[in-house]
């Protein structure tokens, strides 16, 4: 009895101090404080009972708050491997939380279906074979099939729907899940139909709206049937063939999901994804908007190809030389890496519009919230701006965790124009152009695109694609459009064209240094007939880059507490408008 009440006292004790720094990871505002409450928690995912116990906290404690699942990512990331026997433990635990008349409670709440399905999806994509299959037991599968068919809450249905893609990930867990009993393409087409019928619903447009992508993306990729029958989420009253800008799948980290016009996008990876758009501009006055389905961290701007992406790192538009971008759940506008406060105390929420706008001739640019100008901002002086603008700055965006929002390059009304009393500007729309083949290529590769773990690349995708109808698996895995033509070495991983294998840092299947690139046996143009050593060209970009910004850093680090080497190129500051 003496032991039992012991072991009671210690789970209660751990209890209570999990909740106490989930709290303050919450609250607190200090960089450093942010940092020692996360390593806090982080250290209790190291042993296993109190990794159980840290997951059957956060299941009660997580919140829609902006920051809250992007901690709960960086937290599960870091933690160390679960074992089969923890990951049946954890899913027990999660299960008798959501057991109506359980333990817990008569019944569960909400917000607790809604933690559970992000808990599962997070942690499924962490992990993958035996585990996941311990973790992914007929009764998680059968919740989750429940939630997506039966419950009546877009938010409950869409993080069910991303747990069982992310769980479909390993192809036993697909297979569980198509052989349930439960006809899931069946569910999604009569969740589609509805959400396509139930316009008027007084619950969250912004919601339903995300529910909406996240099935037909479902319906199209993660469980296709293989017919052409999913309802199309593209609710643009202009045809695609007047979208002459669009987000560039192929000009992009590896997990996003988009439409069909290349206009919305969202990331339900753990990882920080970026994207830029398909047109550059080297001159004039340019405006594109961006209109917000989430509230969370997205970091809104312009980068050049040489703006390096890297998703595991938390980098993106920003943070290098080669961007900048605004975030309003920060209110911070990032530039080389360095933040200074901008756009004012309060954060964007769903629906929010921001607006973008460049003069690229006197080096401004401007921030608008739902037309209300932030300030003008000079990133950068100007002979560095022009610099910069010499190699083309591309609309350019990066999200972290179940972000979501769509972009207007111009090709509809733009919801809040800068004053055209003050202000003139083009839109990219009306000046950019998308041959068929390129338009063509961008949409075939929408989902292929998506399968690819993220890359350690600088890309440099050329803005035309011839059209093909050969098999993607005689196409270079990168860009599926030339044939593959070179090595890796050390690894001797193949499938690379020459021109994507020359952006690659590390190789994108194993993720070892490139030292050299060979040709294939079938290949006898591109390169040379010996190993070509990386360059000092092709790797000063990235040992110059200043420390990156992660994507769950509360509040900025002050551009005055960084290293004056870090800020030398770029004069960040924020003048009122």
């Amino acid at each position: 009895m003496q032991k039992l009440a012991l072991r009671i006292l210690g789970r209660f004790s751990r209890k209570t101090f999990i909740r106490s720094a989930w709290k303050n990871l919450n609250s607190l505002s200090e960089h450093d404080e942010l940092t020692e409450a996360l390593d806090t928690l982080i250290s209790m995912s190291h042993e296993e009972n109190e990794f159980i116990e840290l997951i059957t906290v956060i299941v009660d404690v997580l919140s829609e708050a902006p920051m809250a699942s992007a901690f709960l990512c960086h937290i599960i990331d870091s933690a160390a491997l679960p074992s089969k026997e923890t990951s049946h433990k954890i899913t027990t635990r999660l299960l008798q939380k959501l057991k109506p008349g359980g333990i817990y409670r008569t019944k569960p709440k909400k917000r607790t279906r809604v933690n559970a399905a992000i808990i599962w999806s997070v942690l499924a994509e962490k992990l993958a074979g035996e585990i996941s299959l311990s973790l992914f037991s007929d009764n998680v599968c059968t919740t989750l099939l429940d939630y997506l068919q039966y419950d009546r809450d877009a938010s409950v249905r869409l993080f069910a729907l991303i747990a069982l893609e992310k769980f479909g990930m390993t192809g036993q867990n697909k297979e569980k899940i198509l052989n349930s009993g439960r006809d899931i393409h069946k569910i999604l087409q009569c969740i589609a139909k509805e959400l396509h019928s139930d316009e008027g619903s007084s619950e969250d447009v912004n919601r339903r709206r995300q529910l909406k992508f996240c099935v037909e993306w479902a319906l199209k990729n993660t469980f296709d049937s293989g017919k052409e029958d999913m309802y199309d989420s593209d609710e643009s009253p202009v045809s695609s063939n007047s979208i002459n800008v669009m987000l560039n799948p192929v000009d992009a980290t590896a997990h996003w999901k988009i439409s069909r016009n290349g206009l919305e996008i969202r990331n339900d990876n753990s990882t920080f994804e970026s994207i830029r758009a398909t047109m550059g501009v080297s001159s004039g006055k340019w405006f594109y908007e961006v209109i917000l389905l989430t509230n969370g961290i997205m970091q809104i701007g312009y980068a050049t190809k040489r703006c390096m992406f890297g998703p595991e790192d938390g980098t993106g538009v920003g943070d290098d030389p080669f961007g900048f971008a605004f975030d309003g759940c920060r209110n911070v506008l990032w530039a080389n890496g360095v933040s200074v406060p901008y756009g004012g105390s309060e954060s964007w929420k769903p629906g929010d519009v921001v607006g973008v706008y460049m003069d690229v001739s006197s080096g401004c640019v401007r921030f608008y919230l739902n037309g209300k100008d932030l300030g003008v901002v000079y990133p950068l002086n100007i002979a560095q701006f022009r610099k910069l603008a010499e190699s083309s700055l591309h609309p350019a965006l990066s999200f972290t965790s179940y972000q979501q929002a769509i972009v207007n390059f111009g090709a509809e009304k733009f919801r809040y124009p800068p004053p055209s009393s003050s202000f003139t500007y083009q839109t990219l729309n009306s000046q950019g152009q998308i041959s068929s083949e390129l338009r063509n290529s961008i949409q075939k590769r929408v989902w292929r695109a998506s399968r690819y773990r993220s890359v350690s690349v600088s890309p440099y995708w050329k803005q035309q694609f011839e059209s093909t109808e050969e098999d993607f698996d005689t196409q270079c895995s990168i860009c599926f459009a030339k044939p593959p033509a070179v090595v890796l070495g050390p690894c001797n991983h193949d499938g690379f064209c020459s021109d994507c294998s020359k952006m690659m840092h590390s190789c994108p299947l194993c993720r070892t240094p490139i030292s050299h690139r060979k040709p294939m046996n079938n290949n006898i143009t591109s390169l040379p007939s010996t190993p070509t050593k990386l360059s000092i060209a092709s790797t000063s970009a990235s040992s110059s880059l200043s420390a990156p910004s992660t994507a769950i850093v509360l509040p900025p680090t002050p551009p005055h507490s960084r290293p004056a080497s870090s800020i030398t190129s770029w004069e960040p500051r924020c003048l009122e408008p």
